[in-house]
C-alpha cells in the first residue's frame, strides 16, 4: 500500500480576552468555496509544528510574543480533491491566548497575503460562529462546534485527535 502523501500544518487558535477567536477568509483558487480558518500554514523544511506556527503567525498577523502555544487538536484529512497535488493533510492546532483583541499585520504584508488568497481576518465570537449560516465555511467544518467545548472545558491533557476521509 502507497505511503499517503499528507501535506502538514500548523495553525493557531488565537483567542483574546473575551474568547473572540481571530480567522482570515480564504478564497479558494476558481472563486468556489470560501472557507474561514484559523492563522497558520504549511511547515517548511524539516520545521516543527510549532516552528512553523511561530513563523506563520509573525508572517500573517505580526504575532511574535505570545507564550506557551498549547497543542489541543490534530486533524487528519484523508482526501485527494482538498490540495491539488496531496492525498490530503494533517493540521495541528495549537491555543495562543493573547491580552486583548488586534489589528493582524503580519510581516508578509497585505498584498502577499491576497497572493496566498487570505482575503481579511476578523475576531468572531462564539455566539456569532454558532449562529453563521452562511454560504462560506469554516475549516476545520466543525469549528464552532471544537472551539465552544474548548472554551467551555479548557484544553485536554493532550490533543483532541479527529480523521475525517470523504
Amino acid at each position: 500500500m502507497a505511503l499517503m502523501r499528507l501535506r502538514h500544518s500548523a495553525r493557531g487558535l488565537v483567542v483574546d480576552d473575551q474568547s473572540r477567536l481571530l480567522l482570515y477568509r480564504y478564497i479558494a483558487p476558481g472563486g468556489g468555496l470560501t472557507v474561514w480558518c484559523p492563522p497558520g500554514g504549511g511547515l517548511e523544511g524539516d520545521e516543527t509544528p510549532p516552528e512553523a506556527l511561530a513563523r506563520e503567525l509573525d508572517e500573517e498577523i505580526g504575532l511574535r510574543d505570545y507564550g506557551a502555544a498549547t497543542h489541543v487538536w490534530h486533524e487528519e484529512i484523508h482526501d485527494p480533491t482538498i490540495l491539488p497535488g496531496w492525498d490530503g493533510a494533517i493540521n495541528d492546532y495549537f491555543l495562543v491566548p493573547v491580552a486583548a483583541a488586534f489589528e493582524p499585520c503580519g510581516s508578509l504584508g497585505r498584498e502577499a497575503l491576497a497572493a496566498e488568497l487570505v482575503e481579511h481576518f476578523e475576531w468572531w465570537s462564539v455566539d456569532r460562529l454558532l449562529s453563521h449560516n452562511g454560504r462560506e465555511v469554516f475549516g476545520p467544518r466543525d469549528l464552532p462546534d471544537r472551539f465552544v467545548r474548548l472554551v467551555k472545558d479548557g484544553p485536554s491533557s493532550a490533543p483532541d485527535r479527529f480523521v475525517r476521509s470523504p
